[in-house]
């Protein structure tokens, strides 16, 4: 037996016991005192303290029982203006023409009553306009292409009739027609030519003797196609003037 083992051998009253100590948190909490990495009670107090600063800094959600000014004040850190008329509405100029500012103030009204942040209210109204400039334009563009494929080379002067007929309309009638794009729908186009051969044709100042055959010619004499499609006297009088000439309708 050697010395060592003599004084302090296993089992020995000399041989140093491990020591142990308790831990200061119980075992359900230990995997989330290792994960964190705290080390003394200590750590887990300040931790909690940096919770408490970044929590205090959030915002709080309304629930049923906030009052009044709660709200508000919720709405308000959201980006809602103090008021209705904190909302500013920039519309491009190409859709300018179709804004509706009495609409507008209603919809502010509803939109500062249910929170709705100024960046986003005016980031939708103004994408409103936009698209509605888009549509009217595209449709602008669609009737050209039915009235062309109609009225072939006679588009230009017949279009021209119709914006002659649309001259004698009212303002307010016209500003309809422009702001609902109702301006640019072929049916109303035609109907508007239509209208104005009927007018142009009572109001036609007759040839004098002598001019073009049998002493007639029409105001229009430069334009046959302005005749085609008139069933009055004057468009079938200047049709046989056209015709007389070697125009071929």
């Amino acid at each position: 037996m050697s010395e060592q083992e003599a004084v302090g051998g296993e089992g020995s009253l000399l041989s140093p016991e491990p020591v142990t100590t308790s831990a200061w948190y119980s075992d359900e909490y230990k995997g989330v005192v290792e994960q964190k990495g705290w080390k003394e009670p200590t750590d887990v107090l300040k931790s909690y303290t940096e919770l408490e600063k970044t929590m205090g800094g959030r915002l709080k959600m309304p629930t049923p029982e906030s009052s009044a000014e709660e709200i508000r004040a919720f709405y308000q850190k959201t980006g809602c203006p103090e008021n209705p008329d904190g909302y500013e509405i920039q519309v491009a100029e190409d859709a300018a023409r179709f804004r509706d500012e009495a609409t507008e103030n209603e919809l502010k009204g509803v939109a500062h009553q249910m929170g709705v942040s100024k960046q986003a209210f005016e980031a939708i109204v103004g994408k409103y306009y936009e698209h509605v400039a888009a549509q009217v334009a595209a449709g602008a563009a669609a009737g050209e292409r039915v009235l062309r494929e109609e009225l072939g080379a006679g588009y230009d002067e017949g279009l021209a009739v119709a914006q002659r007929f649309a001259g004698s309309c009212s303002t307010e009638f016209m500003e309809l027609m422009d702001t609902t794009g109702l301006g640019n729908n072929p049916i109303i186009i035609k109907e508007f030519m239509n209208l104005g051969k009927k007018t142009m044709s009572d109001n036609l100042i007759k040839g004098t003797p002598g001019d073009g055959e049998a002493g007639y010619k029409p105001q229009y004499s430069t334009s046959p196609e302005m005749y085609a499609a008139g069933e009055d006297e004057e468009s079938v009088k200047a049709r046989a003037y056209f015709t007389a000439k070697g125009h071929k309708y």
